[in-house]
């Protein structure tokens, strides 16, 4: 039985990423002047702010997001909100106190210092169990916090997105993370040592903490790694990442005034969970991550079999028709689910 949050503490995580994400486009747009316009992509309509002219030089415009209710009613609203960061920082320790996840120091300045330079903005998207912790708030239950600690950040961005929406953060990643803690640094490839395989932070020969930079991998391999021009850095291309990240929601981290950031939607996933086991589990020294990515869907997959069975069917049909690489491995880790979590699928399965 799923353990709803109070109707309260919903609000309140709802409240703050609104908030959170309109504070991120007021940060942009704050005092510079500049009107919002749209501009069409491959038949898809964009949003993009035109900031004044500089002594003569008109500055690059900066990406705002797709054309949506949401964005819209953020742009709309751009000059009517106050942001007050004191009552977002309020908020944020009301939430942390009602038993929602929440990171540790270093994963929050890693993630403030990302969503500053533009980087969720710009459509990256936060995976693994980073995302894990956005998921009690936004589902608005009672989720284990053991489920979602981890040492390190993955972020994800589509390839064609990143040349798209013809901005880019602040700064190189690198630079980026030596904002957080100069002992952050690129590990190149062992490959090609002019370009970035990851980013790790170390005290002394050991590693303590990285940040992966990931970007789906379809069709035949083309090599290991893809330039993400938007963020400034290479991006390690890895397969069934496309499923995991089309659809990506709004959320918001529960650190200083809450860090607005993207995660996947909770039913993708929960099953892609299901793959990234399976490929764990061909490796002896990733068996443990194997078992925590049964663990984190087993949970998901019982909360949205009872909120939200259609979803979770959907998406069980959209993995299966990829292919008998997808099934073959969703099925095996399916075997291995808790038999609630397995029931739980089932059922939503047989309903829709």
């Amino acid at each position: 039985m799923v353990d709803y949050l109070p109707v309260a503490t919903q609000t309140m995580y709802a409240d703050l990423n609104e908030r959170a994400w309109r504070g991120n486009l007021q940060d942009l747009t704050a005092g510079t002047g500049g009107s919002a316009y749209t501009r069409e992509v491959n038949g898809r309509k964009y949003w993009y702010w035109r900031p004044p002219s500089d002594h003569g030089k008109r500055p690059s415009p900066r990406y705002l997001g797709p054309d949506t209710d949401l964005v819209r009613q953020r742009i709309q609203e751009l000059d009517e909100h106050t942001h007050n960061r004191r009552e977002r920082r309020d908020m944020v320790r009301a939430l942390r106190s009602a038993r929602l996840p929440y990171p540790d120091k270093i994963t929050g300045d890693v993630l403030a210092a990302l969503a500053e330079a533009g980087a969720f903005r710009l459509r990256a998207v936060v995976v693994g169990s980073v995302a894990f912790q956005c998921y009690s708030g936004l589902l608005g239950v009672y989720i284990p916090a053991t489920l979602s600690r981890t040492g390190d950040v993955d972020i994800a961005q589509f390839h064609s997105i990143s040349l798209a929406v013809e901005d880019q953060i602040d700064a190189d990643a690198e630079a980026l993370l030596k904002r957080v803690d100069r002992r952050f640094r690129a590990i190149p490839d062992p490959f090609d040592s002019r370009r970035t395989l990851r980013y790790a932070l170390e005290s002394g020969k050991a590693e303590i903490y990285s940040v992966d930079v990931l970007s789906p991998l379809r069709g035949p391999e083309r090599g290991s790694l893809t330039q993400l021009r938007a963020l400034r850095t290479d991006g390690q291309l890895i397969r069934f990442l496309d499923y995991l990240m089309y659809q990506e929601q709004n959320a918001v981290i529960l650190h200083g005034a809450g860090i607005p950031i993207n995660v996947p939607a909770p039913e993708k996933y929960a099953l892609h969970k299901l793959l990234v086991a399976q490929m764990r589990h061909a490796i002896p020294r990733s068996q443990v991550k194997a078992r925590k990515d049964l663990d984190q869907a087993a949970a998901l997959i019982e909360i949205l079999a009872e909120m939200r069975p259609e979803d979770l069917a959907d998406s069980w049909s959209d993995l299966r028709e990829r292919g008998p690489s997808w099934r073959g491995k969703a099925d095996r880790s399916l075997r291995l689910l808790p038999e609630k979590a397995r029931q739980a699928l089932e059922g939503a399965i047989k309903g829709s």
